[in-house]
């Protein structure tokens, strides 16, 4: 008698499929959620470091400015016309094209200071921004060894004798228009703004920044002429280019909408920008009181004294912040910021007469 065997063959049941596919749904969900929460945490750390490294460069540039505010300025500041003088009020940062900050206060007194604070004169972004004004001598430019061999009656041009080295025109380091010059002898200082250079001669027609003012009373190259000189003569006169930098926030528009960025101005060269997506730019300032030799520290305007002036000639330290904004908006709806913070002591600014 044949015996038949049987094999019993058995699968998974519905239930079971049903738990594997839901415990597989859960892993892979799991693992999807923890690469998304990693490829976020990521993209948040490396917009971070963007809006850092941004501000950071706005503070790098103007903290290598600043320490050098002052150098071979002299001490109380240089002679400019003024409205209150008889002339006009200069502007504070202009170029041929526009202009980029309303009047400021300081800036009025008939004086280029070594710093110039310019409260609340820029664009409103976040709120109504600040800008600054530093000057100091440009090294680059060596004419302590040569004197100037003519200057015009009027105070509107300059010319450096032949053997000037380097020469006017010289490629790399030469005077260009835009450029300020400092011209200084025994009757004083003044400034002019380049508008022009032909072979030896520097020209200062009317500028963007209502520098050269030449029918001005006072505050222009015309008054350092000898007094009662018939013609003008002009004693021995040292000339030097001076760093004339001026920092301010710029808006415009970018891909993803409305931005801003700090800006750098020699002169009234065109600005250049030096940090994008900056939001607000502040600057206070640590001042004394000549008078009584108290420090009143973060002022927005160097305003001390009775009745209340503002003195930028007795800045001691200058406090910076610098407010940054990522590219894109986060997925709440608002922008990630950073706002970073550092102060320095020029060291053409920072000595205090205890003694005096």
């Amino acid at each position: 008698m044949a015996r038949t065997s049987m094999r019993s063959e058995q699968g998974f049941t519905m239930i079971e499929l049903l738990m594997t596919m839901a415990v597989t749904i859960v892993i892979v969900g799991g693992g999807v959620l923890l690469f998304t929460s990693s490829a976020q945490s990521s993209t948040r750390s490396l917009k971070y470091s963007e809006i850092q490294t941004e501000a950071r460069a706005a503070l790098g540039q103007i903290t290598r400015d600043l320490s050098q505010a002052g150098t071979g300025v002299p001490l109380n500041g240089i002679p400019i016309p003024s409205k209150l003088a008889g002339g006009a009020n200069p502007n504070f940062a202009c170029d041929t094209s526009q202009c980029y900050t309303a009047t400021d206060g300081p800036y009025t007194q008939g004086l280029l200071y070594k710093v110039t604070p310019g409260n609340a004169i820029g664009p409103t972004i976040s709120e109504p921004s600040d800008a600054i004004k530093v000057v100091y001598v440009d090294p680059t430019l060596n004419w302590s060894a040569v004197q100037a061999a003519a200057i015009d009656s009027v105070g509107g041009s300059v010319t450096m004798p032949l053997a000037t080295v380097p020469q006017v025109t010289d490629p790399a380091v030469g005077i260009t228009p835009g450029d300020v010059i400092l011209l200084q002898n025994t009757n004083g200082s003044a400034v002019g703004v380049t508008t022009a250079v032909a072979g030896q001669t520097i020209f200062f027609a009317a500028d963007p920044l209502n520098l050269n003012q030449l029918a001005a009373p006072s505050g222009n190259i015309k008054a350092l002429a000898t007094a009662g000189s018939n013609p003008v003569t002009y004693p021995a006169t040292q000339v030097s280019r001076l760093v004339m930098v001026t920092y301010f926030l710029q808006p415009f528009v970018g891909p993803t909408g409305p931005d801003a960025r700090i800006m750098r101005q020699i002169g009234s060269h065109p600005p250049v920008p030096i940090a994008e997506h900056i939001e607000d730019l502040k600057f206070t300032y640590d001042v004394v009181d000549p008078i009584t030799n108290a420090l009143t520290a973060n002022t927005t305007s160097a305003v001390i004294g009775v009745p209340p002036t503002s003195q930028p000639n007795q800045i001691r330290k200058v406090n910076i912040s610098v407010t940054a904004r990522g590219t894109r908006k986060e997925p709440g709806g608002d922008y990630q910021r950073i706002n970073l913070t550092t102060s320095i002591g020029p060291r053409n600014l920072s000595f205090r007469d205890r003694y005096k």
